[in-house]
This record gives C-alpha cells, structure tokens and sequence, in this order.
C-alpha cells in the first residue's frame, strides 16, 4: 500500500504543472500607472497593455497603497521582465519602460497618440474578435538607423520587449490576428548630462 499525505500529493501536482519553457522564457512585462490619469490617458494604458497581450498581466490590479518597488519584488517570481508606468503631469503624459530587475530606464515624453477606438471608427468594416490578441505583435521598428547609442539602447530594449519570431516556423494563418506596432522616431536629440 502506497499512501501519501497531502503535502506530498501537492508537491507531485506542482511538478507536473510546470509552464512549457518557451512561456516561461518568453518576455513578459507590467502595465501600471502612478498617479491620476485621467480618462483618455488610463484608456491609453489598457489599449496598450491588449497590445503586450498575450505576455502581460491582463488583470493587474494597482491600488494606490501599492509602490513601484512592490511591482519589482513580485516580478522575479512571475518571470515578467520590463515594467511599464504611465504618469501625467501638468505638463504632458509620460511613459516609462524599465527593465527588471536593475534597469536601464527609458522615459518617453507622450505628445500625440490613438486611441483604439478611434482607429476603430475610422475603418469602413470594423471587425474584431475573441482571440484577436492570443499571439504576441509584430515589432516594427522604423528609423531607427543611427550612430548614437541612445537610438541603439531603445531599439534593443523594444525588441526584447516581446519573443522572437522564427521566420521558418511562424503560420501567418494562424497569427492572423498579430497586432502590428510600429515605431517611429523623427530625430533625436539627446544631450549628455554632466
């Protein structure tokens, strides 16, 4: 008679329910806010954490007790990787994308942008389904040929933001849904400081 207690019963269903390791090395990332938002600006933030979707805590709750170094300490267990933050001033929208667990940060000052819904309202055929975000988006990464090494540091800190794609491997009929992000950048003009 083999009889196990239930400690023992739960440690054996913990190994076997292991994630796949291509989930679990995959880059996964938080979206929060700091602050008061505002009503378009917080639609903003949940626009784009559909698009990190499906490598992001889609139900992350943040309360306002809650500080950015809690987000950190619980990141390593959840094997998230970069850290998102929206913050509004007076002044403009800002985000803020780190990487976990010593960095480097980069701000980016919001001076424009789309709401999902207005893309949607200006499509003739305004189609959307269930599993339009089960796959992880295309990156597209546009002007981002340059010397500095301002421009080099964003662009690696984009593209490790989502998985790899295998060209050989990936079936655009089942990623039909992809979500194609595109970022551009005009110029650049980054002063060292001293």
């Amino acid at each position: 008679m083999d009889q196990k207690g239930r400690s023992a019963k739960k440690a054996q269903q913990a190994l076997g329910n292991k994630e796949p390791e291509e989930l679990v090395k995959a880059p996964h990332t938080f979206v929060i806010y700091r602050g008061r938002l505002g009503k378009n600006a917080g639609e903003l933030m949940r626009d784009f954490k559909k698009v990190m979707e499906p490598f992001t805590a889609s139900d992350l709750k943040v309360m306002k007790r809650n500080s950015v170094k809690d987000f950190v300490s619980v990141a390593a267990m959840m094997n998230v990787t970069h850290l998102v933050i929206f913050t509004k001033t007076k002044i403009s929208m800002y985000m803020k994308i780190a990487r976990l667990p010593r960095g480097p940060t980069l701000t980016f000052r919001i001076q424009n942008y789309s709401l999902a819904r207005d893309v949607l309202s200006s499509l003739r055929r305004q189609v959307t389904y269930a599993k339009q975000f089960e796959h992880h988006p295309l990156l597209v990464l546009n002007n981002f040929t340059g010397e500095g090494m301002q421009l080099k540091l964003m662009a690696s800190m984009f593209q490790n933001m989502y998985p790899s794609i295998n060209v050989n491997k990936v079936m655009f009929s089942v990623n039909s849904g992809l979500c194609f992000f595109v970022i551009t950048v005009c110029c650049c003009h980054l002063k060292p400081t001293v």
